[in-house]
């Protein structure tokens, strides 16, 4: 599994699509891109992409250069050991290959809080736990590899 931006896209609009489904809120369908853009911004900034951990992991690498130097362990070794590292923080942040840099049920408070204050969003009708509830839900269900 490679985690993209696009996959990130593609959780952002299918999350205001499914709680617009369920009745949950109410966009006016001529600003509803609008939404969509809007919340894969802020998910883009909670979610990790493989891109994102290669990047981190080659500066990491890149700071301790001449500590790893002198281990004599190869490059491909630094790198995968620096991953395994990483990973392991992200630990049950990660879910179905997108790697969450806070616990879904945090992610989920947010996406809420976005919703409930956002001026394209014309209507939210369910609590607050309700709605974090049902985008818990959805975060743990959504797949990247199922999308076509």
């Amino acid at each position: 599994m490679y985690t993209k931006k696009e996959h990130i896209k593609v959780l952002a609009k299918n999350v205001v699509t499914r709680l617009e489904q369920d009745e949950s809120i109410v966009l006016n369908p001529r600003t509803r891109q609008i939404v969509y853009q809007d919340l894969f911004l802020k998910l883009e900034s909670m979610i990790l992409t493989d891109e994102d951990i290669r990047t981190k992991i080659l500066s990491e690498l890149g700071l301790k250069s001449e500590e790893l130097g002198e281990t004599g362990y190869t490059e491909n070794d630094q790198y995968k050991a620096a991953k395994s590292v990483i990973l392991s923080k992200l630990g049950e942040n990660a879910v179905a290959g997108l790697y969450y840099q806070r616990p879904v049920k945090m992610v989920a408070q947010e996406i809420g809080r976005f919703l409930m204050s956002h001026a394209q969003v014309e209507d939210v009708f369910p609590s607050d736990e309700e709605i974090e509830k049902a985008v818990v839900d959805f975060l743990k269900r959504f797949n990247p590899e199922q999308l076509h």
